[in-house]
């Protein structure tokens, strides 16, 4: 699992006490995921208080270490290395009891030369395990920027901030137009000339289109508008420590925020390819690291 997580082992439990030392373990991590593997038999009563205080998701791990078991020459020991689906049903008995929701993976816990699906299946799943549990560590911490208004009339983009907080533990970080202007105003003409040389390494300009009078090649002033507003734009991602960010907004009569909004296409771009996504029309709900 060390491949696609950072994992925090709660050891051998197999008693009370070491139930309460592994759930104050994760809890002080903060996990977001525990996976439950049941490499013997093992009573509920230690594995319950567990995930009832680390407060995760939990995911039992049925894994069989052996296809089959060579009964002629099994004893007791033998057995018990081999009996993880033997109290896996008691286990989650106890936990649709105690309404805690969990899910399961059933296979072996290697391949043999014979016999590799069960394993080989079962581990892709513990993967992309893990791998919704990073997406939902990058929800909860992440700060996403939200700059101006949603367009209007188009009712599916419109946000509750309240609800990404509550229900994703997002923080939405609400910024004004007039920080986007203070940091474009701040720019230097050394910065300009360095953001013009990043978007002619990373696009192609284009000229006059064919067959599109409206998709021209970009006049110079327009190039260094654009460059000065991306520029201010990673100012603002960095000033406010942004991971992702939105925007909207229309302005009137070409006024100066008019002007910002419409420019903000190449620094969203170039944020976006740098790993900080960033989504037009307010769309709140595209715009995730």
């Amino acid at each position: 699992m060390g491949e696609w997580a950072t994992v925090i082992s709660g050891g051998l439990v197999d008693d009370a006490p070491k139930a309460e030392e592994a759930a104050q373990a994760f809890l002080c991590a903060g996990v977001d995921l525990v996976f439950c593997y049941v490499g013997t038999y093992a009573t509920s009563s230690q594995v319950l208080p567990v995930v009832q205080q680390s407060k995760a998701p939990v995911v039992v791990l049925n894994l069989q270490p052996r296809a089959a078991l060579d009964y002629p020459h099994t004893d007791t020991g033998e057995w018990l290395a081999n009996c993880s689906a033997c109290c896996v049903p008691e286990i989650s008995g106890a936990f649709a009891r105690s309404a805690i929701p969990f899910r399961q993976v059933t296979g072996m816990l290697e391949p043999e030369p014979d016999v590799r699906e069960p394993s080989e299946l079962a581990w892709s799943e513990i993967q992309e395990w893990c791998e919704a549990a990073k997406v939902i560590r990058n929800l909860r911490k992440a700060r996403m920027g939200f700059l101006g208004h949603p367009y209007p009339g188009m009712l599916d983009m419109y946000s509750d901030f309240t609800q990404h907080h509550a229900q994703l533990g997002t923080h939405v970080e609400v910024l004004e137009m007039c920080d986007l202007e203070a940091r474009v105003r701040a720019v230097s003409e050394a910065e300009v000339q360095r953001k013009a040389q990043e978007t002619r390494n990373i696009f192609e300009i284009s000229e006059d289109s064919p067959s599109d009078p409206l998709a021209k090649k970009p006049a110079p002033e327009e190039m260094d508008w654009a460059c000065r507003v991306a520029v201010g734009l990673d100012q603002l991602v960095e000033d406010f420590n942004l991971d992702g960010l939105t925007y909207y907004y229309r302005g009137v009569a070409g006024n100066l925020y008019e002007r910002l909004g419409a420019s903000l296409i190449l620094g969203c771009s170039l944020l976006t390819a740098r790993g900080i996504p960033c989504s037009g029309e307010a769309d709140l709900k595209t715009a995730r690291p």
